[in-house]
């Protein structure tokens, strides 16, 4: 009776094993395991609260109750253990569950992530625009950054402390559920680096830690974030020695102050004193791979390593793959199988680098654009957004510049009739798509133009992007025999020249309803 009223409380389906009748006897299977919920998330992230059993448990993940205890209790080895090599040279330890637990901790991540707030400091694996790059953005332009690292981050994170945050408020479990539900999300009594569920219980399990430290920052007026085990604290003014002191015995080093170490230790977390470090403005101040100093940036050491990769992929796709292996992955020449390279590892490391600079600086970034333009010219089938480029690095013969008003009158037939020409006309209308970026498609096409045809109106002179293309062009003439530009007038000449006295020294063409002999004359430009 208690059992059912259990189930009623919690409206869960309760998950029994298939029931097989063999002759006389009878038999239980359990059923395969689903990678959904068939519950719909609202419901599923409401009924996740106060579970009290490892029934309970088991009927949220829709699973028998026995198939859970045996998957989590009697399973021999739930995860595959391996080592990964880091670029210092040490190494990290990865434990990547098998998957009826992969496919149990995928189900519980998304109703644990429901119930975490997250705080304003945190910027690390809790989506909504959060990143290294809005981590980064909270420290530009500061006097002083100091950057710590967190030692053993995940595995400082036990089964007690996981266990705890399933009691606790939000979750309210009873003992038995926080129980079964922590030892399914940890590995050899710690929280494994290869779940999917670690992310978003190590946050939960240092809001105590932020709290603490955002208290100090909120005491001396510094800025204070953390993505994962980054923490970073930004100031302009100098730190005060209880955060951070420099070594005396050795020259340049920081060392955390009493007061911020204490904080953190009695977090449950310690600080890697090897990675503690204290940027003034006039060094260049990092923050989670990012430059800070001016502005939010990618480190130029990075753009020039990729432009490197790139020519190494140039010279010879294979050894550059191999050698890449060799110092990624710190192997030698024998345990490569050279049979097996086919340049894809180098390719995806090199589209890896060009995503990251594109995550930073958006996608009309010159030296991306450049990188992009390199890759094109060596692969014919890269990732979309390395191949949507493609058409904006194109050459064209013209490119028309206009404003909205004179679209439909004067741009528009002008292209088309362009076009019956054979001339190659980029005009924003149909070269700009959706999804494309509007300021990278347009300087690009003006510099890969071999003219432009400025449609110069009392519609154009008072709007900003005509003007900002026309402005762009005059500057690219300079110092340079080629004239680039060819002004359209429509409507009052003196007028619109005394609007733009920088081409009062042109040869222009003045439109009268002659789309054709104004074609005609490009036409001829373009043959000479």
């Amino acid at each position: 009776m208690l059992k059912y009223l259990n189930f009623k409380l919690f409206d869960i389906k309760e998950f029994e094993p298939d029931r097989l009748k063999v002759g006389d006897s009878l038999s239980w299977k359990n059923p395969k395991l689903s990678p959904t919920l068939t519950l719909d998330g609202a419901s599923a992230e409401k009924k996740f609260i106060g579970l009290k059993s490892d029934n309970d448990v088991a009927n949220m993940l829709e699973i028998p109750v026995g198939q859970l205890l045996h998957i989590l209790y009697d399973s021999k080895q739930n995860y595959d253990t391996f080592s990964v090599k880091k670029k210092s040279g040490k190494v990290r330890l990865i434990e990547s569950p098998k998957p009826p637990i992969k496919i149990l901790q995928n189900k519980v991540r998304p109703l644990i992530e429901a119930h975490y707030k997250v705080k304003k400091a945190v910027h690390g694996f809790v989506g909504n625009g959060k990143g290294i790059v809005s981590n980064a953005e909270q420290h530009k332009k500061k006097k002083y950054v100091l950057n710590l690292d967190l030692q053993d981050f995940f595995h400082s994170v036990n089964f007690g402390r996981v266990r705890g945050i399933f009691i606790n408020t939000p979750f309210n479990m009873g003992l038995p559920a926080a129980t079964v539900l922590a030892q399914l999300c940890t590995h050899n009594g710690r929280l494994p680096q290869g779940a999917s569920t670690s992310p978003v219980l190590s946050n939960l399990a240092s809001t105590s830690l932020d709290k603490r430290l955002m208290k100090i920052a909120r005491e001396f007026n510094l800025t204070y974030t953390r993505y994962a085990d980054d923490i970073t604290f930004s100031s302009k003014e100098t730190f005060p020695v209880s955060l951070v002191k420099r070594d005396e015995l050795e020259t340049g080093k920081s060392i955390v102050g009493y007061a911020l170490e204490k904080a953190i230790n009695d977090s449950g977390f310690k600080v890697n004193h090897s990675k503690t470090r204290l940027q003034h403005r006039y060094q260049r101040q990092e923050v989670t791979g990012l430059v800070v100093n001016e502005g939010v940036n990618v480190n130029r050491r990075f753009i020039r390593k990729t432009r490197a990769m790139i020519n190494e992929w140039r010279k010879d796709l294979l050894e550059a793959e191999k050698r890449f292996i060799k110092l990624r992955y710190h192997v030698s020449d024998s345990d490569i199988d050279i049979s097996k390279l086919d340049g894809s590892i180098y390719k995806r490391a090199v589209y890896g680098n060009l995503s990251f600079i594109k995550m930073v600086k958006g996608e009309d970034h010159s030296p991306y654009l450049t990188l992009c333009k390199s890759v094109l010219a060596l692969e014919s089938n890269p990732p979309e957004f390395i191949k949507k480029l493609k058409d904006l690095f194109e050459m064209f013969d013209v490119f028309i510049c206009h404003a909205s008003e004179d679209k439909s009158e004067v741009a528009v037939p002008l292209s088309h009739s362009l076009k019956n020409q054979g001339v190659k006309v980029f005009i924003d209308c149909f070269e700009i798509g959706w999804g494309d970026s509007l300021v990278a498609k347009i300087n690009t096409a003006l510099k890969k133009s071999k003219y432009v045809i400025a449609i110069i109106s009392e519609s154009s002179v008072n709007k900003s992007w005509p003007m900002k293309e026309l402005n762009a062009v005059l500057s690219s003439e300079i110092g340079s025999v080629h004239t680039k530009l060819l002004p359209l007038i429509v409507g009052d000449h003196d007028m619109l020249i005394k609007e733009i006295p920088l081409l009062a020294d042109k040869v222009f063409e003045t439109y009268n309803d002659n789309i054709e002999e104004i074609s005609d004359k490009v036409k001829q430009l373009l043959s000479t």
